[in-house]
């Protein structure tokens, strides 16, 4: 049973040059208890769990910390609190074994000696990550495991340093979804033993399976808090958005049922074992690829973006032969690719959104020079028409938020005017008001005939965006379902 802990935000507020990013919040956090915190990215989230860790001060407020006041003036004081905090960035040191990440900054020494007790440490991890219900080898490199081992190792460091508070700012953001099922029991096991948690993140469908409270924040003030009891869909929707409320319709596009396939794929197999399978994508088309872990979908589409080659069966686009030897011959041929790893794959991080947007396309271009106007021009356009917010397009996209860097990203694929976008997890990590946008903006991309194939694991994403699902199962189609016949239900009975 942990010790529990009481935290108490009493009109806490931040101001930073132009913006007040918090403005009188209250809170009150309990041990034994997961409570959620929503709003847009903006909203002053992260400003919060800064000041939680010691990282940044408030400008008026207090905190209390079983009943007393305390200044958490840096993060060594929120670790002698009881605060342990898992930050939607990795901080996890691949090139070390797992137990060094688990007491990275607190290693255990022989006594007298000063030098690593490294049987002791192999041992206290073991039983920590057993506690957390997982099978991991403690004297293994931890670049030898995937993302959502690599989190419970972030969870177990917190639990090293005796943490009563369990701060999670977006845990399962890379994670796939049977590993998301696995991180929420995990979470919830750590609340039923009296631990509280401070859980943050986008998507509802987990805010609502985990939580007992959640509360919101709006433009750096507190909306409210509601019980689990009060609880729904639509509730934390109006919480998080107030009166902006927007809900996506899809565009009612009428498709050709004899139309010529933008891309076609015939007797395509995988692997070299695999069932050769049939795929067809019509101009103007959205079609939902969806699948359990290697199912076969995210190797399919690495095939269509020339990451990968089929081992067997042929491809056309746009009526000719294709077989993509690279990303870069997929993209001259007209294949726009959204990968899922947006700030790694995707993103130029040191660069202007109008160096983004124009990132390896030939707009803005004069006898191989390239002519800033344009450029700027062409940036101006797609700020409009995919609503970027950013005050100018001169500025560094590491100043935008997630969803507004994944509309640049966006932007720079139809600037490129292709005929086929491969999108992957074009979501992740975005608040709710930019997840309808990019809806929106996919939706319209299709009016126009453009042909999109959407790879994602969000049940509700796959059945709001596609025209047609294609489910995938030991790496092949496992079925198909037009957009009357698409449910959650009918996606996983495909899929299990």
């Amino acid at each position: 049973m942990q010790n529990s802990l009481s935290v108490e935000l009493t009109g806490v507020s931040r101001q930073y040059p132009g913006q007040l990013a918090l403005d009188d919040v209250s809170l009150d956090l309990r041990g034994g208890e997961v409570h959620s915190l929503v709003g847009e990215n903006g909203a002053g989230k992260s400003t919060l769990i800064k000041i939680l860790a010691g990282v940044e001060q408030p400008d008026t407020g207090r905190i209390r910390v079983d009943g007393s006041d305390v200044a958490i003036s840096t993060p060594a004081i929120a670790r002698d609190l009881g605060l342990a905090f898992v930050h939607q960035e990795p901080t996890a040191a691949l090139h070390m074994s797992v137990a060094e990440n688990v007491f990275i900054g607190d290693l255990p020494t022989i006594r007298g000696t000063g030098f690593l007790d490294r049987s002791e440490m192999n041992d206290r991890a073991a039983q920590l990550l057993s506690g957390l219900g997982v099978s991991v080898d403690p004297r293994r490199i931890l670049s030898e495991y995937g993302a959502a081992t690599r989190r419970v190792v972030e969870i177990a460091r917190a639990l090293a340093q005796d943490a009563r508070l369990l701060v999670l700012d977006e845990p399962t953001a890379a994670l796939p979804r049977e590993d998301r099922q696995s991180l929420l029991e995990l979470v919830r096991r750590f609340a039923d033993t009296g631990g509280g948690v401070l859980y943050v993140s986008h998507h509802l469908d987990e805010i609502m399976s985990i939580s007992d409270r959640l509360s919101a924040l709006r433009n750096g003030k507190y909306v409210g808090t509601i019980d689990r009891a009060e609880m729904t869909r639509e509730l934390a929707i109006e919480m998080i958005l107030g009166e902006q409320v927007r809900h996506y319709h899809r565009i009612g596009r009428v498709l050709s049922e004899d139309g010529a396939a933008t891309l076609k794929a015939e007797r395509v197999r995988i692997g070299a074992s695999s069932d050769p399978f049939d795929f067809r994508v019509r101009a103007g088309e959205v079609v939902g690829l969806f699948g359990r872990v290697d199912a076969g979908h995210e190797q399919f589409c690495r095939i269509l973006v020339g990451d990968r080659r089929p081992a067997g069966g042929i491809l056309e686009l746009g009526g000719k032969a294709y077989a993509p030897l690279s990303p870069y011959h997929a993209r001259r041929r007209g294949v726009g690719v959204l990968p899922g790893e947006r700030k790694r794959q995707a993103v130029f991080a040191l660069g202007t959104v109008t160096a983004n947007i124009n990132a390896g396309g030939t707009k803005g271009t004069s006898f191989g020079f390239v002519r800033d106007s344009m450029q700027r021009a062409t940036a101006e356009t797609w700020r409009s028409t995919l609503g970027i917010k950013v005050p100018s397009v001169v500025d560094g996209i590491s100043t935008l938020s997630g969803g507004n860097q994944q509309k640049t990203v966006f932007a720079r694929l139809l600037a490129r005017e292709p005929q086929l976008l491969v999108l992957e997890n074009p979501t992740a990590g975005v608040d709710l008001g930019a997840r309808q946008d990019i809806y929106r903006a996919i939706d319209q991309a299709a009016s126009t005939g453009l042909a999109v194939v959407v790879l994602s694991d969000d049940l509700d994403e796959i059945r709001l965006l596609s025209d047609r699902v294609v489910v995938f199962r030991n790496a092949t189609v496992a079925g198909e379902l037009e957009h009357s016949e698409v449910s959650s239900e009918a996606i996983l009975e495909l899929a299990l």
